[in-house]
């Protein structure tokens, strides 16, 4: 956490002269919370990033006058520092209808901060919820959200503010929004900022989606593809073709007839096994002995729903995105196809065992031009072995702790 009242304790050099910031107040950008400062050297005003969220271990600044950006990497200064630059050039007017929710109240506060322009970024802040509410029990968390998360958000919080931020405007900056927070943060004595983790290590899924995890016990063997209509299991290469072709129906049919034939032959290695499909987007037809729960928008009653069904899949498969992250962290296990995203492996899953031994098995990564025989052998051995593993690695525990003792 990083404190922001009574004393602002984030300290930065100036990217010109490398004499210390002088951090004059807050600014609450949106996605990003910044701090107005001026150089005690050469002067310079300099706009300076709170080391939460993508921050936490890299600088990002920015000089408005001179319209220029400083970063620690490269890719952040094009990927959010440019961004930032132009979103504080050009504030957009709209007044902003912010929920406020309030639960409990507190003096000594943590401001958890989840609005971001990615899907799984705004999910994957919200789940460092759960680290306060254990850790920081002394503090209120103060939880602001954009209004797709708002149904996650966990009990025994002290407020929620809820702000109308599309994902599309994540990166906009609303003067309105800067003015709630700062009027509202007024109320505290003490202020914290959650470091928003960008893939906290330990939570509990059911603490946020108020829907159980896999059952293992359960006699039911489900198996469903998580099926996205923007990037597809095909080559890119033919993919982008049937695009600029304007074919790309066609290629949703490829997709469709793939995952139809991947099922029919996990169906000849594991007959009992039932089969579905779930995700955004309903432009093919499957047939009747595949369950369709797809749709053609998400919001808070069909996203718990269509977690349930998650939660009943022994396996889920699909391409690797934030699509990924519910279903990993509610099915039994998970097979991630990854297309040339390697730099980002893991990052879509929510891993939910707790021994590395076990979640080898439970969550695996393959290339997306796995073929479909390769990649039915691996579903059909992690369905049918998976209790003798199990068996297997409780039994060398208990021999290891005999061993120790």
């Amino acid at each position: 956490m990083i404190q922001i009242k009574p004393k602002i304790e984030q300290r930065s050099k100036c990217p010109y002269c490398g004499r210390d910031l002088n951090a004059k107040n807050i600014l609450w950008q949106g996605m990003h919370i910044v701090l107005d400062c001026k150089c005690a050297g050469c002067g310079s005003e300099i706009i300076d990033d709170l080391r939460v969220g993508h921050g936490v271990k890299n600088y990002l600044q920015v000089n408005l006058i001179k319209q220029e950006v400083f970063a620690a990497v490269a890719y952040r200064k094009e990927w959010l520092g440019k961004p930032l630059l132009n979103s504080l050039q050009n504030p957009q007017p709209d007044k902003l209808e912010i929920v406020k929710e309030f639960f409990k109240p507190c003096n000594r506060a943590i401001i958890l901060n989840c609005i971001d322009h990615l899907y799984g970024h705004s999910l994957l802040k919200l789940l460092n919820a759960q680290r306060h509410l254990e850790c920081n029990s002394e503090c209120g968390l103060v939880v602001i959200v954009p209004k797709f998360l708002r149904w996650m958000v966990p009990d025994e919080v002290a407020e929620v503010w809820t702000v109308p931020i599309s994902l599309k405007n994540g990166q906009t900056y609303y003067p309105s929004f800067a003015e709630f927070v700062e009027e509202e943060t007024k109320r505290f004595d003490e202020i914290y900022v959650s470091e928003a983790h960008s893939h906290p290590s330990q939570f509990d899924i059911t603490r946020f989606t108020r829907v159980p995890k896999h059952k293992f016990d359960e006699p039911e063997t489900r198996i469903t593809f998580i099926w996205r209509e923007d990037r597809l299991l095909l080559n890119s290469g033919l993919f982008r073709l049937l695009k600029k072709l304007n074919q790309r129906e066609r290629a949703l049919q490829l997709q469709n007839l793939k995952i139809k034939q991947l099922f029919e032959k996990i169906r000849l290695q594991v007959p009992e096994a039932k089969f579905a499909v779930a995700g955004l987007g309903t432009k093919t037809k499957f047939p009747e002995w595949i369950e369709d729960y797809r749709v053609d928008i998400f919001n808070e009653k069909i996203e718990k729903e269509i977690c349930r069904v998650y939660s009943e899949s022994r396996l889920v498969i699909g391409l690797h995105g934030s699509n990924m992250l519910l279903p990993s962290a509610h099915a039994g296990m998970t097979i991630d196809l990854i297309d040339e995203r390697w730099g980002n492996f893991a990052q879509d899953i929510l891993y939910q065992e707790g021994d590395p031994r076990m979640a080898s098995f439970r969550y695996r990564f393959l290339p997306y031009q796995t073929s479909n025989d390769t990649l039915a052998f691996i579903a059909a051995v992690m369905l049918q072995k998976w209790f003798n593993f199990k068996l297997q690695m409780t039994a060398d525990l208990v021999n290891s702790d005999v061993e120790d003792y």
